[in-house]
């Protein structure tokens, strides 16, 4: 049992799993990766219920309410309509998390398959350890800073409230939450709690989704290390070979055993990417949709709002946009370096068997693996400047 224990702790892809499920289990979701045994529990009810229904209540439900009295106001509809959409990319990426058990289930079972295939005690093998390592250094940097984020968020109007003479909230546009006036009394204090409750869950649920996030990336990179890694290592064999006019069949054997793997475990890459493509491509579209209205709507609202909402939507914005595309971009980079192992792994060294399979390899490498919003945007840096810049053309026709 114990054992069983050890083995599990030091299983990066269960530390991982591990990691999302505690993460999303305090919103209520409680079964991410799909798993039979797992039941809804009283605690992941009641989370699901506090959380869920004041996070509507504040962000959409009270918002939809302001948008009717003030229409058509341009500033504060450009107020509300940042609101909504600001609120709507965590509430799908909680969508996401509860709908896409199956999916998870299916994609971790391919990383643990994956992880398997790798060859301990190998260069490539501790390149993939190595890479799980940077992901969870990024995924508590990501912790961290949404802890930061928020808890300002909160403790700035608190202060203010408590050192000033006026009633401060870290919250949404308007003088009345819903059908209750803000800032009377007992509202006040009713609403601060409200809107405390309804941060947490953006906060708790989008901390989530991108530790995942970061989890599939990072697996999906390590693969392409490991293949190029092989491929480096290959060619290092061949060079000492030449350099010591080494004829023997063992040395020919270990070559074409690793040449076999990297064949077999790129074709696993593309059947792995695929799956992640296909979980993603629909909700980075929404977001991609969701996120430029952000954008917009803040910048419209710049000169009008407090710096401390303004400072936050935007980051809601851009943060969750840049990953996206900062990943996107690694992943190209990382098919980029592999391509290029493939064609400068020695082949022309090697006999018509092994250089044909490089050349399969090679053809196959031609075909880069990226991410997609809806099969429309790839994600990519040229996509996030692109994005920029369309946000600022609108930003400029509206003014």
């Amino acid at each position: 049992m114990n054992l069983a224990q050890s083995q599990d702790n030091d299983d990066p892809i269960e530390a991982a799993k591990r990691m999302v499920s505690n993460i999303q289990q305090l919103v209520g979701v409680h079964n991410v990766f799909g798993d039979k045994k797992r039941n809804f529990s009283a605690f992941s009810v009641f989370s699901m219920t506090l959380f869920g229904g004041t996070f509507l209540y504040v962000g959409s439900f009270s918002q939809l309410i302001y948008l009717v009295q003030v229409y058509p106001n341009k500033v504060e509809s450009f107020k509300v309509m940042n609101c909504l959409s600001a609120t709507l990319v965590p509430f799908s990426k909680y969508i996401f998390m509860m709908t896409s058990r199956t999916r998870l289930r299916n994609v971790f079972e391919m990383s643990s398959k994956g992880l398997s295939l790798i060859p301990q005690g190998s260069n490539a093998y501790m390149k993939m350890m190595q890479t799980f390592q940077r992901g969870r250094y990024a995924s508590w940097f990501v912790i961290v800073n949404q802890i930061f984020s928020h808890v300002t968020y909160l403790l700035m109007p608190f202060l203010l409230t408590i050192f000033g003479n006026h009633r401060y909230l870290p919250t949404t546009p308007g003088d009345s939450y819903g059908l209750t006036p803000k800032y009377e009394t007992p509202f006040y204090e009713a609403t601060f709690i409200l809107t405390s409750i309804a941060t947490a869950f953006s906060a708790i649920n989008q901390t989530g989704y991108i530790v995942l996030f970061i989890a599939l990336l990072n697996q999906e990179l390590g693969h392409f290390y490991v293949v190029t890694e092989t491929l480096k290592d290959i060619c290092n064999e061949l060079e000492d070979k030449e350099k010591k006019h080494n004829e023997n069949s063992h040395a020919a054997d270990t070559i074409e055993d690793k040449l076999k793997f990297c064949f077999i475990h790129h074709l696993f890459l593309i059947r792995y990417h695929n799956e992640i493509q296909r979980l993603y491509k629909m909700i980075f579209g929404a977001h991609f949709l969701m996120m430029t209205i952000v954008l917009v709507t803040t910048l419209q609202t710049l000169n009008s709002w407090d710096m401390a909402t303004t400072i936050l939507t935007a980051a809601t914005g851009i943060l969750p946009l840049f990953i996206y595309c900062f990943g996107g971009e690694l992943l190209i980079s990382a098919g980029l370096e592999m391509s290029k192992a493939v064609y400068f792994c020695g082949w022309e060294s090697m006999n018509a068997k092994q250089a044909r399979i490089v050349s399969i390899m090679l053809c196959l490498s031609q075909r880069p693996l990226y991410l997609t919003a809806a099969d429309i945007f790839v994600m990519n840096r040229e996509t996030f400047g692109k994005i920029v810049q369309v946000v600022y053309k609108i930003y400029a026709v509206f003014n």
